[in-house]
């Protein structure tokens, strides 16, 4: 890009229309000309959306970065401050909802992720409380008709496999597990259980 090299385009006196048609020309340093004009009154526009030094330079430079690219189209209509400041407050009412929408997914996310954990931590609890308790309800059983019941039910074994096992007869097996269940069941019933699986 060119620069300004005339002695008489000091620039206090160049007009933002004859710094626009220097930028257009590719003259670069008419541009940070441009910048230092008007990086104030955008700080002075912004601060009302953006309270923080760091948030209002990065829009401002996004400003102009984008003032510059469209300054081709710019039919001057309205003045270049004012075209200015309308595109910087654009981009800081843009930046606001993309913080807004990323903070409120952020919210959303991890509180679903909380529900998440907290629905498998207590059906894990609920899981662990249930096994805990049938523990204890087949502990409290004879230790024949328990064996008989964790073959059957746990191990899935046939009676025969049972048989095999133990050297119980059949109807034995039979008898044990019945006898088993109804103290199972009315022991987790007890504790507020389902036990139709033992019923």
């Amino acid at each position: 890009m060119k620069t300004i090299a005339s002695r008489d385009t000091r620039p206090a006196i160049l007009t933002d229309e004859t710094l626009i048609s220097l930028v257009l020309s590719g003259q670069e340093s008419a541009c940070t000309i441009l910048v230092k004009r008007y990086e104030r009154l955008l700080h002075s526009v912004l601060q009302s959306y953006l309270p923080d030094y760091e948030s209002r330079q990065e829009v401002i430079q996004d400003t102009f970065l984008r003032a510059f690219r469209a300054l081709p189209g710019f039919r001057g209509e309205s003045k270049f401050s004012t075209w200015l400041c309308k595109i910087a407050r654009s981009q800081a009412i843009s930046r606001l909802r993309m913080k807004r929408y990323a903070a409120w997914s952020s919210i959303e996310g991890t509180l679903s992720d909380w529900e998440a954990d907290l629905h498998s931590n207590e059906v894990l609890l609920e899981k662990q409380e249930s096994s805990q308790l049938l523990r204890l309800a087949v502990q409290q059983l004879q230790p024949n008709d328990a064996k008989a019941l964790e073959l059957f039910y746990f191990y899935e074994q046939s009676f025969e496999e049972i048989g095999a096992l133990t050297g119980w007869t059949v109807s034995n097996i039979k008898s044990r597990l019945f006898r088993a269940r109804q103290r199972l069941h009315a022991s987790l019933l007890k504790e507020g259980l389902q036990a139709e699986y033992f019923a």
